[in-house]
């Protein structure tokens, strides 16, 4: 946010990549999500070209790469704090 009298605001973004063998070094974009800490703001966005998987590695496991994507948009929609793992609470306990 920029205006009169006000700073900017700084925002990260870090892209999610899909690398389904790591021994051929493809990969593609999948999501992205976006942080701001003088907000408090995270939130992620993400979309599987599941034809692109599929052509780059047939036999991917495109059910975990989609609920893996599901997490991220998830933790973040919670408002995950930083360096907080996936999979835990607001207090830091296991949610599941």
């Amino acid at each position: 946010m920029t205006g009169q009298g006000l700073g900017r605001d700084v925002f990260e973004y870090a892209l999610l990549r899909v690398v389904p063998r790591v021994d051929r070094g493809e990969c593609f974009n999948a999501g992205v999500v976006v942080y701001c800490r003088a907000r408090s703001f995270v939130a992620a966005r993400t979309h599987l070209d599941e034809a692109k998987l599929r052509v780059l590695d047939p036999r991917a496991d495109v059910t975990g790469v989609r609920a893996a994507l599901r997490a991220v948009e998830g933790s973040a929609a919670a408002g995950a704090r930083p360096g907080r793992r996936l999979g835990t609470t607001r207090d830091g306990a296991s949610a599941g």
